[in-house]
């Protein structure tokens, strides 16, 4: 695809989004089987905002927020405006965390593909999203128990109280702060070890290898960590990678919902997540989104069609965001 077309969502990214200034830093990390072409377009328009621009080129990752290298760490340190264009997440490590806390501003857009750059998720009514996405946050917010289920099967229960929840719809153009591509998102972190029940059959799961799941995976959840996985070869490749993580990976760490109506489910991972009416459970690290869990990485789990309800109100029905 030619660099003019993607150049309106570049521009939207460096202006609008991150608001990069002249003489700024901006760290932009990509890896080697991300897109050269957005990769371009971005540094060309940062470029053009008088930024000077560092291209970083980091070896794939098989999962989200797995602690960056020293060299990586040392390129956040000295950004003022963080992309990363990558494979993965970033964002729950704690390389980005300090320089969040320095006064980073920061765009995660893992898995951007050149697609995603004319059409879905980043061409959605920005205004129209982040007040969907705020009213589901302050519920979430307010809230003391949540209940998650979905006509395959699932049944989780956690509880929420003294927890703030988190909306990403847009924006971080304001030191310290982080947004996400496509946005659309309202989310919080259970309290550490109250969530029960189990997962059952998840859309698609953001690990290399598994990615939009063709079987149906169950995943067992007790004293809010994953205990096991039942179905096939998918489901054991689910539990390996927790296994093999290690420390706190197993933690239930994230409860959101997708707010974007622009997302297509069957795309992307990157746009599966934010979809209009979908949920996702994250698992590992929590201290991102306002847990108090540090662990080895961070991926979510998407559902389709889920009910959502907290205190009893329900927030989504099958599917619908509610009001």
């Amino acid at each position: 695809m030619h660099l003019t077309h993607m150049a309106p969502t570049a521009r939207m990214i460096i202006e609008t989004i991150l608001k990069v200034e002249p003489g700024e830093q901006v760290c932009l990390v990509t890896d080697t089987e991300c897109p050269r072409s957005i990769t371009e377009a971005l540094a060309a328009m940062a470029a053009g905002a008088g930024a000077e621009v560092h291209v970083v080129v980091i070896t794939p990752r098989p999962v989200g927020s797995v602690e960056p290298s020293p060299v990586v760490r040392a390129a956040f340190a000295a950004a003022d405006v963080i992309i990363n264009q990558s494979s993965f997440a970033v964002v729950h490590t704690d390389g980005l965390r300090q320089a969040i806390a320095r006064g980073a501003r920061m765009l995660e857009m893992w898995g951007f593909t050149e697609d995603m750059m004319v059409r879905g998720g980043a061409t959605v009514d920005y205004p129209k999203m982040g007040a969907v996405s705020r009213r589901l946050t302050e519920a979430l917010s307010r809230g003391k128990a949540a209940r998650l289920t979905t006509p395959d099967g699932t049944d989780l229960r956690m509880s929420l109280e003294g927890r703030e929840g988190f909306t990403l719809a847009g924006y971080a153009d304001r030191k310290g702060t982080f947004t996400a591509l496509p946005d659309g998102e309202a989310g919080i972190s259970p309290i550490t070890g109250t969530a029960e029940g189990r997962l059952v059959k998840p859309f698609c799961i953001e690990v290399r290898g598994l990615g939009f799941v063709s079987e149906t995976i169950t995943v067992e959840v007790k004293g809010g960590r994953v205990v096991g996985t039942s179905g096939g070869p998918q489901a054991a490749l689910l539990m390996e990678t927790l296994d093999r993580a290690g420390g706190h990976a197993t933690n239930i760490a994230e409860f959101a919902i997708g707010t974007n109506d622009k997302c297509r489910l069957g795309v992307t991972l990157r746009e599966a997540k934010k979809a209009w009416g979908t949920a996702h459970i994250g698992v590992g690290d929590s201290m991102s989104v306002g847990g108090d869990v540090h662990g080895p990485l961070h991926f979510d789990l998407i559902f389709q069609k889920p009910t959502v309800s907290v205190d009893g109100q329900v927030l989504v029905r099958d599917g619908h965001i509610m009001g």
